[in-house]
């Protein structure tokens, strides 16, 4: 058909099936940032309820953080990968290797605490770094995966994550619990509302 003589129908049909395209093989924003904010406003949001008194989190709540955020990370590569299975060309190999650069961050990140510890650092210490280190690793991913899907909102998101640790750390014990929670965690939701509220549900809406 010559485009120039192109119905306002079949060029509707053409942008539709476009969208349909993307929110098949892009990860969905809206469904990521739900998991993650989700993840971060129960498992922060428990450990500074328990940390209210002595500043040191019930054990329990350490380890619903700690279950709920690898839940997310390993959400977060089947989703990415599994968006991008299928079709051919660079969009699987960039899903797959965004998927596996989460693990990559929060083993690094948990690797890097762990040293932390072993050389004597205060728990405070410790804990401020576990938070900021949390934030750096999504902020930075979010911020590639903004430039990789060409999308404004994830981009800002990862800013603001990248603040939100910062913040964090100098919120001390037991309060960066709650910027990682409210701040973090509940931007994400916030973020995932008005994914689904101005539909952009996938990641590369060229904004």
């Amino acid at each position: 058909m010559d485009d120039e003589h192109l119905a306002p129908d079949d060029a509707l049909a053409i942008i539709a099936g476009q969208r349909e395209v993307s929110a098949r093989t892009q990860p969905s924003s809206a469904l990521l940032f739900g998991v993650w904010g989700a993840a971060w406003l129960i498992g922060y949001g428990l450990m500074w309820l328990t940390a209210l008194d002595d500043d040191t989190p019930a054990v329990w709540a350490a380890a619903v953080a700690i279950g709920g955020g690898a839940g997310a990370i390993a959400f977060t590569i089947w989703h990415s990968i599994h968006r991008s299975s299928g079709i051919r060309g660079r969009s699987p190999r960039e899903g797959a290797m965004y998927g596996w650069a989460w693990a990559l961050g929060f083993l690094a990140q948990g690797m890097i605490v762990a040293a932390l510890a072993e050389a004597g650092a205060e728990p405070v210490v410790v804990s401020l770094a576990a938070n900021a280190m949390a934030t750096m690793v999504a902020g930075l991913l979010y911020l590639a995966g903004g430039l990789l899907w060409r999308s404004t909102p994830l981009y800002a998101l990862g800013a603001w994550l990248l603040l939100t640790g910062a913040a964090g750390a100098f919120a001390g014990l037991p309060g960066s619990y709650a910027v990682m929670a409210f701040a973090g965690g509940g931007g994400m939701l916030v973020a995932a509302l008005v994914s689904r509220l101005t539909g952009r549900r996938t990641w590369g809406d060229g904004a």
